[in-house]
């Protein structure tokens, strides 16, 4: 019975999810909207897909990201990684793929090197 209990409890980041289609200011200049979220319980994080609309600035940066999913998700940003940022051309808007781990120690395993040390963190 306590194995039934412990297979059907929620998973830290899976009581976080919620916030699909909300959208959040993150300056003056910057709108998020989270497009998508999903939990991979086999990888253990979220997947999230975020539009910014920037018109008068510039792309937002990688530290700016990993700030505002952690406010948002109610992580630690050491937990965030973001994938990559793609620009719309000459529209003023761009798109994020981030993902939210449950320990370092999972994200050190399943992340690139390379991606880990574009957005800050110790190898």
């Amino acid at each position: 019975m306590t194995f039934l209990r412990t297979r059907c409890a929620k998973t830290m980041l899976e009581t976080k999810l919620g916030n699909k289609g909300k959208t959040f200011k993150l300056t003056d200049e910057i709108v998020a909207t989270i497009v998508d979220e999903k939990y991979n319980k086999l990888l253990g994080r979220l997947d999230i897909r975020i539009h910014f609309d920037h018109i008068t600035t510039g792309t937002p940066s990688r530290a700016m990201v990993r700030e505002f999913v952690a406010k948002v998700y109610g992580v630690d940003p050491n937990l965030v990684v973001v994938k990559e940022i793609l620009g719309e051309y000459g529209r003023g808007a761009s798109n994020a793929h981030v993902h939210v781990y449950e320990s370092v120690e999972r994200m050190k395993l399943l992340e690139p090197k390379y991606i880990l040390k574009r957005n800050g963190i110790e190898v």
